[in-house]
This record gives C-alpha cells, structure tokens and sequence, in this order.
C-alpha cells in the first residue's frame, strides 16, 4: 500500500497517546492509604498485572446501551477485587469507588510528543481517531487532557461489543470515517491487540515500541516515537513510498 493513500489515522489509547502518571501500582497504592492498606506498592501492581492479564475482554455485544457503563463498572470492580485478593485493605466498596474516579479525573497525563503530533496530522488533512479496549471514561480523560477535539472517532470495546484484536471494532472505525483498510493506518503499543489485530482487518500497522523489544523483528513495522509517524507520512506523500 502507498502511504499517500492513506487518509485516515486510528491511534490506540493509554500507553499510546498517555498514561498512568508514576503508574498503576502507584496510583492504587496512593489512593490505598486511606483505607489501612496492608501491601507495598510493588505487590499491589504484580497482582493489578495478575488481574488484568486474566480478566475477560471488556465487550458486551448483547448489552442494551442503557447497561453499558454499569457493566463497565462491575468489569473493573472484577479486576480490582482481584488485585486484593491477598492483600488486605479495609472498606473494599469505598477504595474502589474514589480508585474508579480517580481514574476518571487525574490518573493520567499525556506523553510530552502527543499534542505536537496530533496537531502536524490535523493540519496535513488526515481523518483522526481512536480505537481502544477502554470504557466510557475516555471521553472524561481525553476531554480532560485536551485532546478530544483533535479525533473524528473513539470507537471503545465496552461501546461497540467487539475488542481489539478482533476484526469487528476495526471495522465499526473504519466505516465510522468512511474509509476502507487501505486507507488507513493505526499506531499502538501492542504486538497482539493493535499490530495484528489491525492488520487482521487489512489495516495497515505500526507498532510503537519506545523500548526496542521488536527493533530486530523484520516482520515488525515499528516506532520509537510518536513523532516518527509524521516523517514517515510526509515522505511517503512526497516520494510515493510503502507500508
């Protein structure tokens, strides 16, 4: 596929666009204190990977859109119950409902290249959106970080039943920008979710891989930096390159 065909641009969310600020175990830990937590930050954040590495997908494809948001909440109060499982804290229901908050209003903060790139793809003309196996609080944070405005679509799990690496919600996206897979192209972090779940779909890929874990992989089309999308589009519209 010729990259100056392309005309759209999905993005994956959290670990992608932004993150955790000093990360999950951190943020869990912090908020724990008030609750007479018995557990180190470290053991909170190996059991969170524990629980949100088993849990199920985060899609309902035969909920009425009604049910969606507190399914979502019973979805993540799974997880966190989880988590302490074996690590004591006390008032369980009132921790996890200012954690669930918490995730909503300040948890997260953008990566330091995220508006730049967001506005030099804008202002080149290309469609913008998002493709995430989040919940319904992404439009809370992206609202909150400022960067809403900049997508023509969040299409999330929880909304549209389908999660990521399946077909359908690439699908539900692309037909949101009308835009056919060869069209477009969609950046995240994750080898199985974002780079073959796109390509599944015919999209073409790119993998944000910040710590090299993939760089000797030749089957692997990948990127340190967010900002390295820009140079790779520019060029491709001007020299008529591949992806």
């Amino acid at each position: 596929m010729k990259l100056g065909e392309i005309k759209c641009i999905f993005f994956d969310a959290a670990d992608t666009l932004f993150r955790v600020r000093g990360g999950v175990g951190q943020v869990y830990w912090r908020v724990a204190q008030k609750y007479g937590v018995r557990g180190t930050q470290h053991e909170i954040e190996s059991a969170f990977k524990n629980a949100f590495k088993s849990a199920p997908p985060m899609a309902f494809p035969d909920a009425k859109p009604e049910d969606i948001k507190i399914l979502e909440k019973k979805w993540w109060y799974n997880v966190v119950k989880r988590v302490f499982s074996e690590i004591k804290i006390d008032n369980f229901d009132s921790y996890f409902e200012e954690l669930f908050e918490t995730f909503r209003n300040d948890a997260w903060e953008l990566f330091p290249e995220t508006i730049r790139v967001l506005k030099a793809l804008k202002s080149s003309g290309f469609k913008l959106g998002i493709i995430s196996n989040f919940d319904s609080r992404i439009y809370d944070v992206c609202s909150k970080l400022d960067i809403i405005d900049f997508f023509d679509s969040i299409v999330i799990s929880s909304e549209v039943g389908f999660a990521k690496p399946m077909v359908g919600i690439f699908n539900i996206a692309l037909k949101r920008n009308n835009v056919g897979p060869y069209e477009s192209l969609h950046v995240g972090d994750s080898l199985y979710h974002d780079f073959y779940g796109a390509r599944s779909a015919g999209i073409r890929a790119l993998l944000l891989d910040k710590e090299g874990r993939y760089r000797n992989d030749p089957n692997v089309q990948r990127i340190d930096t967010l900002e390295e999308i820009v140079d790779i589009l520019a060029n491709g519209r001007k020299q008529g390159g591949k992806l």
